[in-house]
């Protein structure tokens, strides 16, 4: 009956955090929407921040399984990458409220964001390492520092969040990614075969 609570007062969050982003949202509105007293959220978790940073490792966990799925399906490192690009840009632009790119101030959140956000962008370079490192090793890609490479790649895509997310429609969002991703391959690419 816990879990179940517990789960009901975090999906509850997630979609009100989703929609009205964390300062919008109050306990009160998780309570009466999941249900429950608002004193049964503090007694499980003692505060909105503390709710909001569960939401939010979630949040991150599940897009990283989704890209990595995406990224599994793809056959070429070419392919791996671009799928990776594409499921990254995806999911964030459906989390956008809940990782709070650009609506309300870093310096407004609970101090424990940075941390969670900070793994979220090293298992993206994990990935990204992963693919460029198979495409050195086919002959694909040059044998740059790929450490290097993975990193600078989700510098970039870090960077253009909350301006692609935030300020663009879709359609303008996928020439931005089919257009650094072109650039990005085209620089690494010893072959020619960008799909």
């Amino acid at each position: 009956m816990k879990q179940e609570k517990v789960e009901s007062i975090l999906d509850t969050a997630r979609n009100l955090f989703a929609k009205y982003g964390i300062r919008k949202t109050s306990l009160q509105d998780v309570a009466g929407m999941a249900r429950v007293a608002k004193a049964t959220i503090y007694n499980y978790f003692g505060s909105k921040d503390q709710v909001y940073l569960e939401v939010l490792n979630r949040e991150a966990n599940t897009i990283l399984e989704k890209i990595s799925a995406a990224v599994g399906l793809a056959a070429s490192p070419v392919d791996k990458l671009k799928a990776f690009f594409d499921a990254k840009f995806h999911l964030m632009k459906e989390a956008v409220n809940i990782l709070n790119l650009g609506r309300e101030g870093t310096d407004k959140l609970p101090p424990k964001t940075g941390e969670i956000r900070n793994r979220l962008f090293s298992r993206e370079v994990s990935i990204l390492h992963s693919i460029l490192e198979k495409g050195v090793k086919e002959g694909i890609f040059h044998n740059t520092n790929i450490v290097q490479t993975a990193r600078g790649i989700g510098y970039a895509l870090r960077g253009f969040e909350v301006t692609w997310l935030r300020e663009k429609n879709d359609s303008e969002i996928r020439e931005h990614l089919n257009g650094t991703f072109n650039i990005l391959c085209k620089g690494m690419l010893i072959r020619k075969e960008v799909s």
